[in-house]
Parts: C-alpha cells; structure tokens; sequence
C-alpha cells in the first residue's frame, strides 16, 4: 500500500511521523513498547506527592523536555522530546523522577501534559505571587516557634519576610531597620567572668 504522507519538516517531526505511520501500519497493534536501559526513548515516572516544584530539573533538560510556566507553578513534560539522558532524575533533590526506556505511541502523538501544579504564593505586601504556597507553609511550619530566629517579635518580622518576594523583603528591611538575620547581642566573657563563676562553685561555662 502505498504512503499516503510526504516527509517534511525538522528530524524531531520526521522522527515522530516515523514512529505514527510505523504504528499504524503495524499487522497488530500495542499501545507502548518496552525498551532496555540506555534506549533514546522513553518516559519519566514522577513521584509528584514529594515534589515540590524546585524546576532544577527543567533548567537541567537539555531537550526542553521538561519545561515550566511564567503564569503558575507547574511542571509539564512532552514524551515525544525526552532522550533518557537521566539529568533531571540526577539533578532532582528530592529523587523523584526516574526513566522509562519506551516508545509510548499514544503518548508521542499527545501534547504537553501537565505532571504537577500548584497554587503560587503571593507575596503578602504586593501580592505578587512566587514560589509555591505548600512550599512556603511548610517552611514556616517548621521554623516558626522551632527556631530562636524564628521565635518572639523579632521571629514573626522574620516569617513574615519569608512571605515577601525578594523586592519587598529588601525593601521591608532597609525601610524598618529590620535585619532578617541579625543575632541577639552577645556581651564577651572576661577573665573576671571566669573566676566569679570558679569561685562561686558553678561550672564554668566557655
């Protein structure tokens, strides 16, 4: 039967109209074909529950596999494109991501697909969001009260910069005198300070 296409285009698109006319002229028909480890095909496996959108993974494919968005935090991931170089899976702090060596027909013809998004954080002075809102809950969740920076007055102006975007915690901090990481005052020991405790009988502290 003779083709009824004309090869046109860049080699990723030759590539993908290979794979389309290959399938459909198959004797029967499967929806993916399992590959062996190293193969230039395939997806990736995300364990979406522990990520938490950090997009090291994005800045380290170097097919533009894996991109992002300007609008909303989210990452996205297009099988068609992914040359199982392992990058993102090596470069993800959190070790979420893995390889599946495959071709994945329905997944070559589909577009971009979603993997995860979240609802972005909006900076609490201009509204401009940034980061992600589980990202900064959970951080303030374990510093606040945990940490001595984090602790009293000077502990809730410091959560609270953690809830600006880089201009407004800048700005907050040369406006108020605030600085987010100033330590308590420490008053030096002297010599004296040492034999009034040895003479008092109390252990002597360094």
């Amino acid at each position: 039967k003779p083709a009824g296409f004309v090869p046109v285009g860049g080699k990723r698109e030759m590539l993908r109209l290979a794979f389309r006319e290959m399938h459909a002229a198959a004797p029967s028909l499967v929806a993916a074909v399992p590959l062996a480890a190293g193969a230039p095909f395939g997806g990736l496996a995300f364990r979406t529950e522990d990520c938490t959108l950090c997009l090291s993974c994005v800045g380290a494919c170097p097919t533009h596999a894996l991109t992002d968005s300007t609008d909303r935090p989210l990452l996205a991931f297009e099988e068609s494109l992914c040359v199982q170089c392992g990058l993102c899976a090596a470069t993800c702090p959190e070790d979420v991501i893995s390889l599946k060596p495959q071709i994945d027909f329905e997944a070559w013809s589909l577009p971009r697909r979603v993997v995860k998004e979240e609802e972005p954080f909006c900076c609490v002075s201009c509204a401009k969001p940034f980061g992600t809102r589980a990202t900064i809950e959970r951080v303030i969740g374990k510093l606040r009260e945990r940490h001595w920076m984090f602790t009293g007055e000077a502990g809730e102006q410091r959560i609270r910069s953690l809830m600006m975007c880089d201009d407004c915690r800048v700005e907050a901090a040369l406006n108020t005198g605030f600085d987010p990481h100033a330590a308590p005052p420490t008053k030096p020991r002297t010599t004296e300070d040492y034999l009034r405790e040895r003479e008092s009988g109390k252990p002597v502290q360094s």
